[in-house]
């Protein structure tokens, strides 16, 4: 892979990745903050364990993800 269509790559993940963190933890609740809604302690202990999911998610897939192509990158120069 070369380095212009790494660095592309890299812009298109961070900008998905920053806009879905927005959109989940900020924009969401915000709306329905600025439309008056009353949060329960129901509902803001769901919206933690939710936030806590996706960091937890996010985390171990970025963490896995460069063992997983290494693995798949020695396995493909093994049967050449």
């Amino acid at each position: 892979m070369n380095d212009k269509q790494l660095i592309k790559d890299a812009k298109l993940c961070t900008r998905w990745a920053l806009a879905l963190t927005f959109i989940l933890i900020f924009a969401f609740p915000g709306v329905m903050f600025v439309t008056g809604y009353n949060y329960s302690l129901q509902f803001f202990q769901g919206w933690t364990y939710l936030a806590f999911i996706w960091l937890v998610t996010a985390g171990i897939y970025t963490a896995a993800r460069p063992w997983v192509e290494y693995f798949l990158e020695k396995k493909r120069s093994e049967n050449v």
